[in-house]
């Protein structure tokens, strides 16, 4: 069975930045780590940030064929929320980097894809137009990675609650949502200014 090149070089990359900051991750760093030339690594890839962004999408078409196959919502977040708890140091790694701007896009264009995608697979009812999905779909995949940022630097926040929030929020039931609000925080270390 031949090598898959393009993996190999990803996977070496997201070990490095496990221990490194992606600020710190050269091209000549991933060649000698994989013992590959340089020709191989630009056959598959133009530069880091296109290996990122590889490796973003092949982790949400992953997450994705697990979300499809989940029974509703909440399950097929679960996926995703616990994906990124899993990775959240190296999310936080990036996060902190230089790119800090270039990494946010990337993020969320990848959490873009997903949301529609699963939308369309399971919300298949929902009449709205391509632009006001768009707009939803982006407004959402940029507030669910904000709070996941924001409570992966938590230890205590409560994840069947802000999976049930997310739920809430992505089937529009925003009466629902209003009406069952915790009296309590999903982050008991969250406070309001």
């Amino acid at each position: 069975m031949p090598i898959d090149m393009k993996a190999v070089i990803a996977n070496t990359f997201s070990k490095m930045l496990e221990h490194k900051s992606i600020d710190k991750i050269t091209v000549k760093a991933v060649l000698d780590e994989c013992h590959i030339s340089r020709q191989t690594f630009y056959y598959h890839f133009r530069d880091i940030m296109d290996v990122l962004e590889w490796s973003f999408h092949q982790a949400i078409q992953h997450i994705l064929k697990q979300s499809l196959e989940a029974e509703d919502i909440r399950s097929a977040l679960q996926y995703f929320v616990s994906f990124t708890i899993k990775h959240y140091s190296k999310i936080r790694r990036l996060m902190d980097s230089q790119r800090r701007k270039q990494i946010e896009l990337i993020m969320i264009e990848t959490v873009t894809t997903y949301l529609k995608e699963l939308t369309k697979q399971k919300r298949p009812d929902l009449a709205v137009t391509l632009g006001d999905m768009e707009i939803v779909v982006r407004y959402n995949a940029c507030g669910i990675l904000g709070v996941l940022i924001m409570c992966g630097e938590k230890a205590n926040f409560d994840q069947e609650r802000l999976l049930q929030l997310f739920e809430w929020i992505l089937s529009g039931e925003l009466s629902e949502w209003a009406k069952n609000l915790p009296s309590h925080p999903i982050d008991s270390n969250i406070q309001n200014d």
